[in-house]
């Protein structure tokens, strides 16, 4: 009897044993399962075939990758500005054929896609990736999750009797908040965006080359669902100092860690002194210790009636929150410029955060004139009252009727009769 129940607790022991391991085994092949599924579905997002999440139900139609890069091929004569796709892969190129000959628009506030700011370039020590930011403004159409544009990378020579080396680079931008791709913007709305872009520098050494924004090739816009389209510059609009900024993208090292904008705007003049009043709304802010605040001092970048864009050191002071005063100093080079031309500019701080300049009147064609001699005038939101110049025009009528009236009082003065002066020139002398 003792031998039976020791044979049955082993029995027992045994079954419990081969039960766990067998509850075991399942829990294995079933995570190995789940872990399988996952890498599957990673990997169709990363071909951008994935359609449907198993485990909510929820479609996903947003592209991950951008179009693969094609063969590069330019038939263009050397004399003439390059001729490829934004997409083709890298190629090398005549460092002396043109480059960025299509002329930047800087006055169509209204594009659908203007450029803001480029910021944050970094070039590695020989061959390599080569990134930077920029700040695209989208207005009225769709933000699209994918820019690709091309640069022309020239090379420095180390020794005088080599020739130059130039390389066209494509260049691949993606959004930085994947939550505004795909959003659609209505027809007066506007939106500033920033994506990391990359380039592969193949040709020599990037930290000593030159990169020039190619605007001879148009851009092509990936859009959130992967169709694509191509978008000539002479669509894009370059606001503030981006024009500028796109010949010599390596100048471009600081970056901008936060965007601010100055909304509704109306602008007042005080001889020299330029000030942009409006409500300040943050945009982006990352660090807060390095926000805007009474008393910023930032470098404004004005356009002018020529389309000149100036320079100019602004300081921003609060009136009442959230209303501040963007106060520029002009007196080293007055402005002629317009409300319509004030619209999205833009400057930045040493610390490295962004103004953008929203005018209330953004169509305002009114003179704004600062100069040492003027007298204080205001450019309220709307278009009524006196302008500068009809108020100019006005003091001078005055002053010459004034000079008329003077001269015409002068010439109908009544003359004095003249007094007679004789002059005894011979006396009689009588004898005594």
């Amino acid at each position: 009897m003792k031998h039976l129940l020791s044979l049955l607790l082993f029995c027992f022991i045994l079954e419990s044993v081969l039960t766990t391991k067998r509850t075991l085994r399942n829990k294995l092949i079933k995570t190995l399962k789940t872990m399988k599924e996952l890498n599957e579905k990673k990997m169709r997002k990363l071909a951008g075939t994935d359609e449907e999440d198993s485990s909510s139900g929820a479609t996903d139609t947003t592209v991950q990758t951008t179009p693969a890069a094609g063969t590069y091929n330019d038939t263009s004569p050397t004399d003439a500005p390059e001729s490829t796709s934004a997409t083709a892969e890298n190629g090398v190129v005549d460092a002396s054929k043109p480059v960025a000959v299509k002329t930047k628009k800087s006055d169509n506030k209204k594009a659908a896609v203007q450029v803001t700011k480029f910021h944050g370039f970094k070039a590695p020590k020989g061959t390599g990736l080569v990134t930077f930011s920029t700040f695209f403004y989208f207005f009225g159409r769709p933000i699209v999750k994918f820019i690709i544009m091309r640069l022309r990378i020239t090379y420095a020579s180390r020794l005088r009797n080599l020739d130059t080396v130039a390389e066209s680079a494509r260049t691949d931008c993606t959004i930085e908040n994947e939550d505004l791709a795909g959003k659609t913007l209505g027809s007066d709305e506007g939106q500033n965006v920033n994506y990391k872009c990359e380039a592969n520098a193949t040709k020599g050494d990037a930290s000593t080359a030159n990169f020039t924004l190619n605007t001879d090739v148009p851009m092509t816009m990936v859009n959130a669902d992967g169709s694509t389209e191509p978008l000539s510059f002479d669509e894009v609009n370059f606001n503030g100092d981006s024009a500028a900024e796109s010949i010599n993208l390596q100048t471009n090292s600081q970056e901008i860690k936060s965007i601010y904008t100055l909304q509704d705007c109306f602008v007042s003049v005080n001889r020299y002194i330029l000030t942009i009043t409006g409500e300040l709304v943050s945009s982006r802010r990352l660090l807060r210790n390095l926000a805007l605040t009474d008393g910023s001092e930032l470098t404004m970048s004005l356009l002018d009636n020529d389309g000149n864009s100036k320079k100019y050191d602004c300081t921003l002071n609060a009136v009442s929150s959230p209303t501040y005063s963007l106060n520029c100093d002009t007196s080293s080079d007055p402005i002629e410029t317009t409300s319509d031309l004030l619209h999205l500019s833009s400057g930045n701080s040493n610390n490295g955060e962004l103004l953008n300049v929203e005018m209330a009147n953004a169509n305002s064609t009114t003179p704004i004139v600062t100069s040492s001699g003027s007298s204080r005038y205001t450019y309220s939101k709307s278009s009524s009252g006196l302008s500068g110049g009809a108020i100019a025009g006005i003091v001078i009528a005055c002053v010459v009727a004034l000079a008329a009236a003077s001269i015409a009082a002068i010439m109908l003065r009544k003359p004095s009769p003249p007094i007679e002066n004789t002059t005894i020139v011979d006396l009689k002398n009588d004898n005594i």
